[in-house]
């Protein structure tokens, strides 16, 4: 049975998306376009080691602090203060189409992408936060690529994670509220774009647009990972690399 979680996302974008041709064209330097800003952001390498759980806050410094401590969430380090508008969204949707009367349906999917994403993370008491929109890339381009939902326990896994590792970042420390929005907003986008063009091909059983997209999703898995989708296995509780 289909989450509440990605029922939002999937519901929302079935409707918006398929009222546009736009998604039989893909221009996927788009996602490539935007790797310099999110890997000069944080480093890769410290965020596989937090997912893998080889991080250096070890048991034995934490084994002796008292229960109420250790079960008190941190504070998010990731969160930012959002201007008045989306900074990204029609500069990506531009880059996107080939034809200028094409833009606005794209904007469309993608302003409807991030109203259904930010309505789930208010939900769960992550709103205006990076990492947040960073696990949910990780999940719709792992959907999108295997077909298999990954569980709303491990896509928070992942947001906790991510936000300890983004926030040891020195680089991302630096960040001020607007490249914090745009980082934000970069990780939506390259969400949103693979699960929209999904989405259509499922509901038009067009196997070719199908693969496009599986490998638009690989692509934009790599680029935030590091890593081979293959190495990547989503249990009930947490993303692991195998």
């Amino acid at each position: 049975m289909r989450s509440k979680f990605w029922c939002s996302f999937i519901l929302v974008l079935a409707v918006v998306s398929t009222a546009s041709a736009q998604w039989n064209y893909v221009n996927v330097a788009a996602i490539h376009n935007m790797t310099a800003m999110i890997q000069n952001a944080y480093s890769i390498q410290a965020l596989n080691r937090a997912i893998d759980g080889r991080t250096s806050s070890s048991s034995s410094s934490g084994s002796n602090r008292p229960a109420s401590s250790v079960a008190r969430p941190a504070a998010p380090l990731t969160n930012f203060r959002p201007g008045s508008q989306r900074l990204m969204v029609r500069g990506f949707a531009q880059s996107l189409s080939s034809k200028p009367e094409g833009v606005p349906d794209i904007v469309q999917a993608m302003n409807e992408g991030f109203k259904a994403f930010e309505g789930e993370a208010k939900r769960l008491g992550k709103p205006n936060n990076v990492a947040m929109a960073f696990a949910y890339l990780v999940g719709v381009c792992y959907y999108v690529h295997y077909g298999v939902e990954p569980a709303e326990r491990a896509l928070l896994t992942l947001q906790e994670k991510s936000d300890a590792a983004f926030g040891a970042s020195a680089t991302f420390k630096r960040l001020n509220n607007t490249d914090r929005q745009k980082l934000y907003e970069a990780f939506v986008l390259m969400a949103t774009l693979p699960l929209a063009g999904y989405t259509v091909a499922v509901s038009e059983n067009d196997a070719a647009l199908k693969k496009t997209y599986r490998d638009v999703a690989a692509t934009a898995l790599e680029i935030v990972l590091g890593v081979r989708p293959e190495r990547l296995r989503f249990t009930a509780t947490a993303l692991e690399l195998r």
